[in-house]
């Protein structure tokens, strides 16, 4: 009976985030990064505070050229975002795998990496940086 109960729980905290996950992408939609209707968009505090950019930035810009069939400017804007979104959608499936210690270490390492990559001022990897807004 509590097995039951606890997966019941799962899957509405589940249909809430698949609802709030659709209505970012309905928004996105119709108000892309950059638009006169986005400008209540949120900017980076991190890129704000230091200048660097942050694993995160350009991940709105990203999706949202994913959404209107824009691949290359969504991988050019935040690469890390496809691995994010497939790993999510692995921890969806498989959640247990989240609990594994060296899952957790290896994401860890790739944000990280990906994060001091972004910011080399020089090529190839000024290439992992977001385009600027204009």
């Amino acid at each position: 009976m509590r097995k039951k109960r606890f997966m019941k729980q799962e899957l509405v905290t589940l249909g809430v985030l698949l609802a709030l996950g659709m209505a970012a992408c309905v928004v996105l939609l119709v108000a892309p990064p950059g638009s006169p209707h986005a400008k209540w968009l949120p900017k980076c505090m991190f890129y704000h505070v230091t200048g660097l950019y942050c694993p995160g930035c350009g991940a709105t810009r990203a999706l949202s050229a994913m959404l209107h069939g824009d691949l290359k400017s969504s991988m050019h804007n935040n690469l890390l975002l496809f691995p994010l979104l497939a790993l999510i959608a692995v921890l969806i499936v498989k959640p247990e795998i989240s609990l594994k210690r060296p899952v957790a270490i290896t994401i860890v390492a790739i944000v990280l990496l990906f994060t001091i990559l972004r910011n080399l001022p020089f090529a190839p990897f000024t290439y992992l940086a977001p385009i600027p807004l204009p």
